[in-house]
């Protein structure tokens, strides 16, 4: 989802929004030829100008499970489905698939039909360059990939008990560090029909089946390239998606170039307002629209905002400040928050927002002897801690409590459950402090959260967190480290506290009780490496059942037990902000697909 995948977002930097059309134009900055076919009227080259946050990890799908490495891998491999960019609620749509898959007579045995004539991008690794077409035998060797404990060490979970024989395999590869060869060893569940035809045979006919054929980490790879370059093929990405590689530069700045022969059209079918919106003037076009994205690394929400006003970026998120400067909040009678641009910005920017698919909250280490062992301890911490005052203050009030893991736009969240988080209590907090050992903090060592980056806005959420803290007699320090620093860390699950987040992988509450589940542990998704047999056994049985009473009943259960033994700190779902230069065309906010740069388009 994006999440490990450990889809960790900074809680000012993150982007989303409603659909918009801009009604005005925006100078931008010179810009430079590209060798594929322009898309512009006038046959200048259309270059979406956008931005990093962070540094990637990986361009290999498998090794890829966090949100700065998807930004990329989405435009540079395709999955089997993918979600509908605008239909809401969240719908699976076929992407490499004619269809979607057909079930066959025994209830559990799918038939996937690939479409004709998908070629992979044109690269050295094959015959005079020509990228060969894509087919059967590369969408198994891609999930026997995904499988392969060797190659796939961090979302294996979200595929974990679903298809028949694919969890024996990847057990097999355990014992094969070395060279494990993927013709001699078969899924019994992946049989292959012809070319452009294959099955698939679940464990059971459950509702979460589908959902992994459209995470990135599944996408389809040519074998050819994976041979050439080895570990190197996330520097050397080969995919079929509707951008190729041409420039890459982990600090610097990443060029796509348009695939010229993508085999993706813009959907034809959206939801209500979409067509009035404008949305689907594209529909049943070629994507992708534009011929470059360049995406320069920049990490601060300050920088990125100027660059925006100058038009050097067409998209932008809106921080801290910059709300305070720019947004203003539209007085509701029903309990919605509603924003709008001021006055003196509304007629050269377009503003979006949407409740995120996000819930922020802070992870306990459980392997860490201080607060791994002492339940008490991290109880003093959550009822310490405030939301309601992280967002009013950190957040310019752009989000909700979070009082379950679940957010509330997802069905199973509080909504539902009826579940209920720590609000803050100082005086129980002190209690429980000496409770644990600790009575008025003293003896007590400083605890120290882990941050991904030492940006403004990471410095800005330690201070809250550590004024917080302190009212309780908690002392903690800040440990600011690059992401790729952060995310081993947290990956092998040694830290104290670890400022985190999670986005769905999928639309569906079980992605997020899976973030606690014990045969999760680092460097699975669960890096608090949390273990409850209760816990385990209602998430177990929640799993592949269909929404309703008795599987909401089971997610309140999990609550109460994360609530009593706090593995973590709730703290938000967050809105999604930000503003658009108005020459951008078919834009509207999807938080399954966060960065849409094959629909999105500029007017000429």
């Amino acid at each position: 989802m994006m999440n490990i995948r450990n889809h960790w977002l900074a809680f000012m930097c993150l982007l989303g929004g409603l659909a918009v059309q801009p009604a005005c134009t925006k100078k931008k900055p010179e810009e430079s030829k590209v060798s594929s076919t322009s898309s512009s009227s006038q046959g200048k080259p259309k270059i979406f100008y956008h931005y990093r946050r962070s540094e990637e990890k990986s361009l290999d799908p498998v090794k890829s499970f966090d949100e700065a490495s998807r930004q990329h891998v989405r435009s540079l491999f395709d999955t089997l489905l993918e979600y509908n960019y605008l239909k809401r609620p969240y719908e699976l749509a076929p992407l490499l698939l004619t269809k979607m898959p057909e079930k066959q007579a025994d209830g559990v045995t799918y038939l996937f039909t690939l479409k004709q004539g998908v070629k992979f991008h044109d690269h050295s690794v094959f015959p005079d360059g020509k990228g060969r077409e894509m087919n059967a035998d590369d969408v198994i060797y891609s999930l026997k990939r995904f499988a392969d404990a060797n190659a796939n060490r961090l979302s294996y979970t979200l595929i974990q008990g679903l298809i028949v024989g694919m969890d024996e395999f990847r057990e097999l590869s355990k014992k094969h560090p070395q060279g494990f060869d993927y013709d001699k060893n078969n899924i019994a569940g992946l049989k292959k029909l012809d070319n452009y035809r294959f099955t698939i045979t679940f464990k059971r006919d459950s509702p979460l089946n589908f959902y992994p054929l459209a995470f990135e980490g599944t996408s389809v790879v040519p074998r050819e390239a994976i041979a050439k370059y080895g570990d190197d093929f996330d520097k050397n990405p080969v995919g079929t998606g509707p951008f190729s590689m041409k420039t890459y530069s982990r600090r610097g700045t990443t060029v796509l170039v348009k695939n010229p022969n993508y085999h993706g059209t813009y959907p034809t079918e959206g939801a209500p307002g979409d067509k009035e919106a404008g949305l689907l003037e594209a529909a049943g076009k070629k994507l992708p629209f534009v011929d470059e994205v360049h995406l320069p690394l920049i990490e601060e929400t300050q920088p990125q905002m100027l660059k925006f006003k100058k038009g050097e970026v067409a998209w932008v998120a809106i921080g801290r400040d910059d709300y305070v400067a720019m947004v203003e909040r539209v007085p509701t009678t029903d309990g919605t928050k509603k924003f709008k641009l001021k006055p003196e910005f509304e007629k050269q920017y377009a503003l979006y927002y949407v409740p995120s698919l996000a819930t922020n909250f802070m992870r306990f280490g459980m392997k860490d002897p201080v607060v791994g062992n002492n339940k008490a301890l991290r109880q003093a911490i959550a009822y310490a801690m405030s939301a309601d005052g992280f967002i009013d203050l950190m957040l310019n009030g752009r989000g909700n409590r979070s009082e379950s893991i679940v957010p509330n736009e997802i069905a199973g969240s509080t909504r539902e459950t009826g579940s209920t988080w720590y609000t803050q209590n100082i005086e129980m907090a002190k209690k429980k402090l000496a409770e644990a050992g600790y009575p008025d903090g003293k003896g007590l060592p400083t605890l120290t959260i882990e941050y991904r980056s030492a940006t403004k806005d990471q410095r800005q959420q330690y201070e809250f967190m550590r004024n917080e803290l302190a009212k309780a007699n908690i002392k903690v320090q800040g440990n600011f480290q690059s992401f790729s620093n952060f995310l081993k860390k947290t990956d092998e699950g040694n830290y104290q506290i670890a400022d985190a987040g999670w986005n769905a992988d999928y639309p569906d509450a079980e992605n997020f009780y899976a973030l606690f589940y014990s045969k999760n542990k680092a460097p699975g998704p669960n890096t608090s490496n949390f273990a409850n047999a209760k816990f385990d056994a209602a998430y177990e049985k929640a799993r592949h059942m269909m929404n309703g009473p008795e599987r909401y009943k089971l997610f309140a259960e999990m609550d109460a037990i994360l609530k009593e033994e706090v593995p973590m700190i709730l703290i938000t779902n967050h809105y999604v902000m930000g503003l658009l230069l108005p020459n951008v065309r078919n834009f509207k906010r999807s938080l399954m697909e966060e960065y849409p740069y094959k629909y999105l388009n500029l007017a000429d």
